[in-house]
C-alpha cells in the first residue's frame, strides 16, 4: 500500500514538473519574450565592456551563446518542439507498429505485411540507425541550410515533416516485429484458445481479451522508443541535421556559425559541440536539461507500470 501510494506521488510530482515546464515553454512567445532577456550583445563588467559569449558568472543564470542570446530564454523556448516532435514521433510509430502487426495476423499480412517489415528490420540492424539516417537525410541538407538572409516562414514546418518522416519509417520495422511477436505469444495462451474456440476474433481478442497485456506493453514501448528517438535527435544535431533547418551566420569574413532554427534542444547542443572547449556551458547546460527530461520519462515510465502491476495484484 505504502509503495503505491510512493509511486502515484512521484508520478504526480514529475509530470507535474513537465506539464509547467510545457506550460513556460508555450508562453515563451506571446509573454516570457517580453520578460526574459533574450539577448545581451554587450554589457561592461569589471568596468571593461565586454562581448559575448558570456559565462553564466556574467549572465546569469546559464550565460550566452557566440552570439549572446541567452542560453536560458533558448532552453525555455525550445522544450516545446523537443517535446511534441518527440511525443508525435513516438506515438504515430507506436499505433501504426500496432496496426500492420495486427492486420499481420491475417493471411494476406502474413504472406506481403509480415516479410516486408522483417526484411527491412534485419537490414536496419545491419546499418546502425545514426549512421542510416545521415544516409537518408545527409542529402537534404544543403536545402535545411539557410542564410540570415533568406529564411522561407515556412522552412521549419516543411523540413521538419522530412526529417520526421524518415525517423518514422526507420523505427517502424522493429516496432511491427515486436508486436507480432507478442501477438502471436498471446494467441497461443489457453484462454485465447479458449476464446477463439467459443467464436470470438482475432481482432476482438485484440480490443478486449489482449487489452492488460497490450496496454503495459505498449507504455513499456512508447517510453523506450521516445528515449531512443530523443538519443537519435542528438546524433543528427551532431552532424549540424537539425530538426526543422539550420541558419548559417557570418560572424566575421573567415568564420560561419550554424544555429538550429527550431531551438530545439538537441539542436541547441549540437550547434555549440566544437565549441565544448571554450564554452563548455552552452553545451553542458542544454545537455543537462535533456538528460533531466529522459530521466524524469524513465520516472513517469516507471510510476506507471508499477502501479499498473499493484493494481493487477
Amino acid at each position: 500500500m505504502f509503495a503505491q501510494k510512493k509511486k502515484k506521488t512521484t508520478l504526480w510530482a514529475l509530470c507535474s514538473i513537465v506539464l509547467i515546464f510545457l506550460l513556460l515553454s508555450c508562453l515563451y512567445e506571446p509573454i516570457l519574450s517580453k520578460l526574459l532577456t533574450i539577448r545581451v550583445e554587450k554589457t561592461m563588467i569589471d568596468g571593461t565592456l565586454k562581448y559575448p559569449p558570456f559565462t553564466p558568472l556574467e549572465v546569469q543564470p546559464f550565460g550566452t551563446d557566440i552570439l549572446g542570446f541567452t542560453i536560458f530564454a533558448k532552453v525555455i523556448q525550445g522544450f516545446k518542439y523537443t517535446f511534441f516532435i518527440g511525443l508525435l514521433l513516438s506515438s504515430a510509430q507506436i499505433l501504426c507498429g500496432l496496426l500492420f502487426s495486427v492486420l499481420s495476423l491475417y493471411k494476406l499480412g502474413t504472406a506481403l505485411l509480415l516479410p516486408v517489415f522483417s526484411y527491412f528490420d534485419k537490414l536496419f540492424t545491419l546499418i546502425p540507425k545514426p549512421f542510416l539516417l545521415l544516409l537518408l537525410i545527409g542529402p537534404y541538407y544543403h536545402i535545411l541550410l539557410f542564410s540570415a538572409e533568406d529564411v522561407p516562414p515556412t522552412a521549419n514546418m516543411e523540413f521538419i515533416l522530412i526529417q520526421l518522416f524518415v525517423l518514422f519509417l526507420v523505427g517502424l520495422p522493429n516496432l511491427v516485429k515486436l508486436f507480432h511477436a507478442e501477438l502471436n505469444f498471446l494467441f497461443k495462451q489457453d484462454f485465447a484458445l479458449v476464446s477463439q474456440t467459443l467464436g470470438s476474433s482475432k481482432l476482438r481478442s485484440v480490443q478486449y481479451s489482449f487489452k492488460p497485456q497490450l496496454t503495459e506493453l505498449i507504455l513499456n514501448l512508447f517510453f523506450k522508443i521516445l528515449t531512443q528517438n530523443l538519443a537519435l535527435f542528438i546524433y543528427l544535431a551532431y552532424f549540424q541535421l537539425y530538426l526543422g533547418g539550420s541558419l548559417e551566420t557570418q560572424l566575421d569574413a573567415t568564420t560561419k556559425y550554424t544555429v538550429t532554427m527550431s531551438n530545439e534542444w538537441s539542436g541547441l547542443i549540437g550547434q555549440n559541440i566544437n565549441r565544448l572547449a571554450s564554452t563548455p556551458w552552452t553545451v553542458l547546460v542544454p545537455l543537462a536539461f535533456y538528460g533531466g527530461l529522459i530521466f524524469m520519462l524513465n520516472g513517469i515510465k516507471r510510476a506507471l507500470i508499477g502501479g499498473m502491476q499493484n493494481q493487477s495484484i
